[in-house]
């Protein structure tokens, strides 16, 4: 096979942190690197006292300083890694994020490079970016269809809207999900003590939705809600949860790898209230681990469940407080769903399916196909 040598940019880089372009990165760049592929990463740098290693897994790790405003720090990188890329002998430059696509115009126009970009759903509609931040990236939205030689998407309604309003379809590539349940009967699921909800913590997400309805129930003193997540760039979003969170609501901030797997395997239920979606990719972890899913009604959590979960009418925290209540009172219903996200996922979302497909896209860029 013929060896594509690629660069990842506009991420916070990996090893990822539940993130869902950086678990896509990771997944995909180290299968890659198995199959004989050179791959780098360009990683946001952090503190300086965090260990900067120059690979993971066979991925060689490119850094660039980082700001802690989100609105500077994502440009900033874009610009910095974009020209960084362009000196080196990378065939493919894969950037993540709609915030990013000015910044292909510039190894477009200045190289022979093939340029590849992921969009994360409608971005410019997130409550949480200013109201200066949406014009733009709105303004902007066709740069990613006619700059790159490729555009990907992870939705198939979101592919569907750029192809009505631009004339040019995306491709679709789905996230991908780990596969790993626990076994688990209708008896002993009434021994798992906590709803779970993973993820940043910014608006758009829902979670104050989830509290409130959480806040509401009393059927059970025993059962916890736990939050797994923060926002590096806000704080204030996460404050104002705290402060609505009833004493059983316990907010464990970033939690990674076994131990994030752990909470995933050991929760009766997970909850997404999100307002806005791509294919989430803690929803799907949630899946492959075996759990019964709850989720907001929008046409993106409904394209990645399907059929295998329940749904409640998005931002109608006494609809979800009715179907939570239904599940914790009904293992019998929990342990059939179980079952079925497992399914769903095995049979849709494997990364190494996602990575085979990715893999052909790059292949045929660069005129490599065999």
């Amino acid at each position: 096979m013929e060896i594509v040598k690629i660069a990842y940019l506009n991420t916070l880089g990996i090893p990822a942190h539940y993130r869902g372009f950086e678990t896509c990165v990771e997944e995909v760049s180290t299968r890659l690197v198995r199959r004989g592929h050179e791959v780098t990463v360009y990683c946001a740098s952090g503190p300086t006292s965090t260990p900067r290693p120059a690979s993971y897994r066979g991925v060689t790790l490119c850094y660039v300083n980082s700001s802690s405003s989100k609105f500077l720090d994502y440009p900033t990188r874009s610009l910095l890694s974009t020209v960084d890329a362009i000196s080196k002998d990378c065939e493919i430059l894969h950037y993540y994020g709609t915030d990013s696509s000015v910044f292909t115009i510039l190894p477009r126009a200045l190289s022979r490079k093939k340029i590849v970009m992921t969009l994360d759903g409608f971005a410019w509609s997130r409550s949480s970016y200013p109201r200066w931040v949406q014009l733009t990236l709105r303004s902007s939205a066709w740069v990613p269809l006619y700059v790159p030689h490729a555009t990907i998407v992870d939705s198939i309604r979101v592919g569907a809207w750029y192809r009505r309003t631009y004339g040019k379809a995306p491709k679709y590539i789905p996230y991908g999900a780990k596969i790993s349940p626990r076994s688990a009967n209708a008896e002993t699921l009434q021994e798992y003590k906590y709803i779970l909800f993973v993820g940043i913590l910014a608006r758009e997400k829902g979670v104050h939705y989830l509290i409130r309805a959480f806040n509401e129930l009393s059927t059970n003193s025993r059962l916890k809600l736990v939050i797994v997540g923060g926002n590096p760039y806000s704080s204030g979003y996460e404050s104002s949860l705290r402060e609505m969170a009833h004493e059983n609501v316990k907010f464990l901030g970033q939690v990674y790898g076994s131990d994030v797997e752990n909470l995933f395997k050991g929760a009766y239920l997970y909850v997404s209230a999100s307002e806005l979606e791509g294919t989430s990719p803690a929803l799907l972890s949630a899946m492959g681990f075996g759990n019964c899913v709850l989720i907001s009604d929008i046409p993106e959590n409904l394209e990645t469940v399907g059929d295998a979960g329940v749904t409640f009418k998005n931002k109608d925290v006494h609809d979800l407080r009715e179907k939570m209540l239904q599940l914790v009172s009904n293992p019998s219903t929990v342990e059939n769903y179980r079952s079925r996200t497992v399914e769903r996922v095995s049979r849709l979302y494997s990364w190494d399916k996602i990575a085979e497909r990715t893999e052909h896209l790059y292949l045929s860029l660069t005129e490599k196909q065999s």
